[in-house]
């Protein structure tokens, strides 16, 4: 009876620790896209088109999924030279003193049948806990690498303010150049290891 057990709890442990894989975040079809406010008119979209790190992810059991990933400032690109550098310059993420963004996952937690990955996000030298929410498809065969794939998404608004982001012209009718709210929608593609 004890060895039926013991090899019963065996057969579970590997089934959980086989399940839960390793991910790495595959930067040339991923992307970090943020969204703000310009002149109270038209929202300026721009990505950060490097970002690593990787995703441990369960399949049978998505509340045991967690993540960590670094995003490159210098990388960030808006098809508008100017706007580009005027994110990366010392007035919003200071690329030259803070050149990269994390996030680094703690837990999993489900509320109203929604996943959030709870975690630390820095940006400008700040770190803040989020609750990330988040969703992942798969895992799939990835036909170039003849390895496993999961596409990652995630979404949140924060306050640039709340980072250390402080600039705050403002028109002279008192509408703020840059809007305070940063939406920011991750689409990850990531590889089995």
């Amino acid at each position: 009876m004890k060895k039926r057990l013991c090899f019963l709890l065996i057969t579970i442990f590997s089934a959980s620790y086989i399940s839960a894989q390793n991910f790495i975040i595959d930067s040339g079809h991923s992307s970090v896209q943020i969204q703000v406010e310009r002149f109270g008119v038209v929202d300026v979209i721009g990505r950060f088109k490097d970002v690593q790190g990787n995703i441990q992810y369960n399949a049978e059991d998505s509340s045991k999924t967690s993540a960590s990933s670094v995003i490159k400032v210098e990388s960030y690109d808006a098809n508008n030279t100017g706007g580009e550098e005027a994110v990366k310059s010392v007035a919003f993420l200071d690329a030259a003193n803070y050149p990269e963004i994390t996030f680094t996952g703690i837990e999993t937690v489900k509320k109203e049948d929604k996943h959030y990955l709870k975690g630390n996000l820095t940006i400008h030298g700040v770190s803040n806990e989020i609750d990330l929410p988040f969703k992942v498809k798969g895992p799939k065969m990835d036909l170039a690498t003849q390895k496993q794939s999961i596409a990652f998404s995630a979404w949140i608004t924060i306050n640039r303010q709340d980072y250390g982001v402080k600039f705050d012209r403002q028109l002279p009718d008192g509408t703020k150049l840059v809007g305070n709210d940063v939406k920011i929608t991750l689409n990850i593609l990531a590889i089995a290891e």
